[in-house]
């Protein structure tokens, strides 16, 4: 063969050879490009599976948590509440049960989920609980801690078992309200015409007017705090307006002095130290443990009527003393949940009841909520010392009120004994006695009836599992009367010797000195001279005081008092000192115990022409009022008292 032919015949060859190894490489390209694109696409389609999962899970864990919340709400235990979701569909006890999701649209997509909560309990605690601060605040309270857990399911025709797993810490906080010296629920106005300390805090959900009488003074320690305006004024610090617009006085005030060092001879500069203690509220408190006011009175408007058949908020605020609503045959009237939770009534280990039969004779059962009578035998042979027979609806006229209060005596000292003797109260005593009069009266049961506390001077003293005090928690749907000193004998526990946690919570507080006489209630103020016990020139009351007033307004002209006349006096108290160490807090209007204050300084007898007949005042103010906090009271309150209630979605995780 030609050489130049056979060349030429090699060079097509290596070039066809060349074509078809880039074919090949081509193709085998393609095909990586093509498998690759394909898998980036599977991976892309899987991951929105996989999104959406995430989605389908995180709305189901909203669902969760507002479900909790919801069963919290009912006064369902912490140690309850997973069981109670399992039994109510809410959750399952095993994640690998599914359940329907809460949106159609979810379920109808193909989707199951599983929704699980568990309680985790605090070793060594009574209630699971951990004492610490409220997550965001500087407040102690205690915390409850929940795990969340939910899982997202859907069989994929393509991918088969798309599945995530997500999970929260879910925080339920419960806040003592005793964090303050004082609270109110509505406005705070003090106008004191006597010396007066506050040391602790202090806090309004409406506005503040404080100032003090001429030749005293008002001496403010701790924070101020205030939802709407201080003195007049929205911005706390230029407010001139001392007494409340409306309300009767003429007096001119001077502005409180803001010290949180009173021992020292220095007064700080004024204007710097109220920017620093007075404090703008950016919402209210919920004093009333978490409860939907408006929608409470929405959702059962016949549980919280007025007197003239109205929904009324105040009914509700007063639902923490008041036993359950009933109809006039005793029919319960359903209310909301949350409200009947935070009952009083409901949550007390002892319940004692007074009732007067239309011919006179007067009945005292104790008992429990489900059973009031529960207890008659037990405290058969102690009932006579704990209610004396002849302090029972015993005549007490009440100079404020101008009418005489059917008055049932609790001697304390007494129902001390019972409480540790008798072992079936020891197990039932939780740390709240609820004692009411509930014979009718022109107003509806409660009218014109009082509890008379004596022999206070020690409490009950028993401890729970834990070996914490559960301390002593006296409340009532009536006026509340203390004479002499109240919890003043002081208690030992791990943390050295303290005073025991106690709490007044009544229609009204008066207090009585130790000598008080029933004969001299009618009398003029000469015949009421306060005598605190022994060679005392004070009275103390060791305790939270949780009570309601009569709120001032222009039309008609009413004066509220003040915070200083929240606790009612009925003496000649000149020449001595008046000392409450606890917690004193407004929140509700009073419902039987509703007349007008009335100044010390103004005589109720006064002839048509003004002259004064006789001096009929019904008190002269003590030289100097102490309120000081008890911070023992914000870590640890008398056991079931009233908290505020908040709810925190912890961390996320995965599982």
């Amino acid at each position: 063969m030609n050489p130049t032919r056979l060349r030429q015949h090699d060079h097509r060859g290596s070039v066809l050879i060349a074509v078809i190894l880039v074919v090949v490489v081509l193709s085998v390209l393609l095909e990586s490009i093509m498998r690759y694109s394909s898998n980036t696409h599977r991976n892309s389609v899987r991951q929105t599976r996989v999104e959406k999962a995430k989605l389908v899970a995180e709305s189901e864990m909203e669902y969760l948590f507002y479900r909790w919340i919801a069963e919290v709400n009912n006064g369902t235990p912490s140690t309850s509440v997973a069981s109670e979701m399992v039994t109510d569909g809410y959750c399952v006890s095993n994640l690998t049960t599914d359940q329907t999701p809460f949106s159609s649209t979810i379920s109808d997509d193909g989707w199951t989920v599983s929704r699980n909560v568990e309680f985790y309990s605090i070793p060594g605690t009574s209630d699971g609980s951990a004492t610490g601060q409220k997550p965001g605040t500087t407040k102690t309270g205690r915390n409850y801690y929940f795990t969340a857990r939910v899982k997202a399911k859907k069989v994929d025709p393509i991918f088969g078992v798309i599945e995530y797993r997500a999970g929260r810490r879910f925080v339920r906080s419960e806040t003592s309200i005793l964090q303050y010296s004082v609270f109110y629920q509505d406005d705070l106005e003090l106008a004191s015409g006597s010396d007066m300390v506050i040391n602790g805090p202090v806090s309004t959900n409406g506005s503040a007017y404080i100032g003090a009488q001429a030749g005293v003074d008002i001496i403010i320690t701790d924070q101020l705090s205030v939802f709407n305006q201080f003195n007049g004024a929205s911005d706390t610090t230029s407010g001139t307006t001392m007494r409340k617009p409306g309300a009767p006085g003429t007096s001119t005030l001077h502005t409180p002095i803001f010290d949180p060092n009173p021992h020292d001879t220095d007064v700080p500069d004024q204007a710097e130290a109220r920017a620093n203690q007075v404090e703008k509220l950016s919402s209210p408190e919920n004093f009333v443990g978490g409860v939907n006011i408006v929608k409470a009175m929405t959702d059962y408007p016949d549980a919280y009527q007025n007197a003239a058949g109205d929904p009324d908020a105040n009914e509700v605020y007063r639902s923490i003393i008041a036993p359950p609503p009933k109809e006039a045959d005793g029919t319960a009237i359903p209310e909301d949940p949350t409200v009947a939770s935070r009952r009083m009534y409901n949550r007390a280990g002892i319940i004692v009841t007074i009732g007067e039969a239309p011919d006179g004779s007067v009945t005292v059962n104790v008992g429990n909520p489900s059973n009031p009578t529960a207890y008659n035998a037990t405290v058969a042979s102690n009932i006579d010392d704990i209610i004396p027979v002849a302090e029972r609806r015993k005549d007490l006229y009440d100079k404020r009120e101008g009418r005489s209060i059917k008055t049932t005596t609790l001697d304390v000292g007494a129902l001390k004994t019972a409480l540790e003797t008798l072992s079936t109260l020891t197990s039932a005593y939780n740390g709240v006695v609820y004692i009411h009069d509930e014979t009718a009266g022109t107003r509806g049961p409660g009218d014109g009836s009082g509890i008379r506390l004596k022999n206070a001077e020690t409490t009950p003293n028993l401890s729970d599992v834990s070996g914490q005090p559960k301390g002593f928690a006296v409340v009532s749907n009536n006026a509340l009367y203390v004479q002499g000193d109240y919890n003043t004998t002081e208690i030992s526990d791990d943390t050295g010797t303290r005073t025991n946690p106690a709490a007044l919570m009544g229609d009204a507080v008066t207090l009585l000195s130790e000598g008080w006489n029933d004969d001299n209630a009618t009398g003029t103020i000469d015949v009421r001279r306060a005598t605190p016990a022994g060679t005392s020139t004070s009275m103390t009351i060791n305790s939270a005081i949780l009570t309601g007033n009569t709120p001032s307004s222009a039309s008609p002209p009413v004066n509220s008092g003040g915070v200083q006349n929240l606790v009612r006096l009925m003496e000649d108290w000149s020449g001595y000192r008046i000392s409450i160490k606890g917690s004193m807090g407004q929140l509700f209007t009073s419902k039987y115990m509703n007349s007008v204050f009335k100044s010390p300084s103004q005589p109720i007898g006064v002839d048509p022409d003004g002259t004064v007949t006789n001096d009929d005042r019904v008190y002269y103010v003590p030289d100097e009022r102490v309120l000081d906090f008890d911070q023992d009271l914000a870590r640890r309150p008398p056991a079931w008292t009233p908290t505020t209630t908040e709810f925190h979605r912890g961390d996320f995780f995965t599982w």
